[in-house]
């Protein structure tokens, strides 16, 4: 499977050197400064080799970025359009539905850990390596002894959490997660209402889950 990824500013390469660790990956960097209307997308270049991916993931952070993809996607090799950045990115009810106009799936997130399993034959590759986390533990003696990363958030964090959680007790390990979430240098935003809370609490539900698997107390 071919990943594409757009760059901007800071935005982009740390998901790209991780999902280089599974699929083959090609990257583009747009100029960080970009006006806040671009009355012709034509004009950003984007070369024609990252509409060979099966995926494109674009941290254009910007609407007419991101649309000027979706339409040059149509009739190529992509299968879907991942969109992180929440509305930074643009509206997700337009976005999704160009997507429909242009026979291309938009995945559009607040934040990267939240995509749960896309079970579709086209992009079900992808997606089994990549979005909500999920975990596996061995515990013993009340204590997390080992973890393993089933599904791993596209930024690196579940990996970080992964580690820091052995030795941990039971008791201690998900509200743990959710706070190596929030130390992980996640892009996700800050303050009382950032997304990064929703990032913890993700990883925080999916220790829990975790656990209660490896205690035989969960079904899925």
């Amino acid at each position: 499977m071919k990943v594409a990824v757009i760059l901007r500013k800071k935005y982009g390469k740390r998901a790209a050197d991780q999902i280089s660790k599974k699929f083959q990956v090609s990257s583009y960097r747009i100029p960080d400064e970009l006006p806040e209307i671009i009355d012709d997308p034509e004009e950003i270049m984007l070369p024609d080799e990252i509409f060979d991916a099966d995926i494109i993931l674009s941290y254009a952070l910007h609407p007419d970025v991101n649309y000027e993809i979706i339409r040059r996607a149509e009739g190529k090799n992509v299968r879907a359009v991942i969109l992180p950045g929440g509305a930074k990115s643009g509206s997700r009810a337009q976005l999704k539905e160009l997507g429909k106009k242009h026979g291309i799936r938009v995945i559009w997130e607040d934040v990267c850990c939240a995509t749960p399993y896309i079970d579709d034959e086209a992009v079900s590759e992808f997606f089994a390596e990549f979005g909500l986390p999920e975990f596996d533990v061995i515990v013993e003696d009340g204590e997390i002894k080992d973890v393993r990363v089933k599904r791993a958030a596209i930024c690196g964090s579940t990996y970080f959490v992964a580690e820091s959680l052995k030795g941990l007790s039971i008791d201690d390990a998900p509200a743990k997660a959710g706070y190596f979430t929030q130390i992980y240098p996640c892009f996700a935003s800050r303050g009382i209402d950032g997304k990064i809370h929703q990032a913890a609490n993700i990883h925080k539900r999916q220790v829990e889950k975790a656990i209660d698997r490896a205690k035989g107390k969960y079904q899925e």
